[in-house]
């Protein structure tokens, strides 16, 4: 998910707001929580859909899609910050302060997030009951993340959570279609 429109609208109103952490810290931790990581759950109910059953595949597989879309999440945090400022002439003159920090501050945030949507699959006997529970998870976090903005905007909080909650239904639903298609064309 792309943030630029709310970063450019955040700077604009930083002296209004009073964000935990501060407008750059926030944005991390809350990038961090939304990141993509209901694209893991996604990718485990698209497996299960295609009928791959095995706990440990299924428990690998999303530890590796959480890194990646971890890692890649907080790549581009620190590249898109960096090559605004390099665009607009703003350039930090600590890039690792600016930069570094809000970026590792995203990935570990992300990877506890995800922690959390992986524990059905570790607690559930069936995996069918796993990935709905993991599927969840997911969407109690990112309706959470989403009111929690809105509230600390002062906007809608259940619109902003319902909103953000859609979001992430919406790829587990493609990642789960993806495993029943590809299940049946084999």
């Amino acid at each position: 998910m792309s943030y630029l429109p709310f970063r450019k609208h955040l700077k604009h109103r930083r002296s209004h707001l009073r964000l935990p952490l501060g407008a750059q810290k926030f944005l991390s931790v809350l990038e961090g929580v939304e990141g993509g990581f209901a694209i893991s759950t996604g990718i485990v109910a698209g497996l299960s859909f295609a009928n791959i059953t095995n706990r440990q595949v299924l428990l690998v597989t999303a530890g590796v899609s959480i890194l990646v879309n971890g890692f890649n999440a907080a790549a581009v945090k620190y590249t898109s910050e960096h090559y605004q400022d390099q665009l607009d002439g703003h350039e930090k003159h600590h890039p690792l302060k600016a930069y570094f920090v809000p970026s590792a501050l995203e990935f570990v945030v992300y990877l506890a997030v995800c922690g959390l949507t992986l524990v059905p699959l570790i607690v559930f006997p069936h995996h069918m009951e796993a990935v709905a529970w993991c599927t969840t998870v997911t969407l109690i976090i990112l309706f959470a993340a989403g009111g929690w903005k809105g509230y600390l905007l002062g906007k809608h909080p259940v619109k902003d959570g319902i909103e953000l909650a859609s979001l992430g239904l919406f790829i587990v639903f493609i990642g789960a279609v993806s495993g029943f298609i590809l299940n049946h064309l084999s």
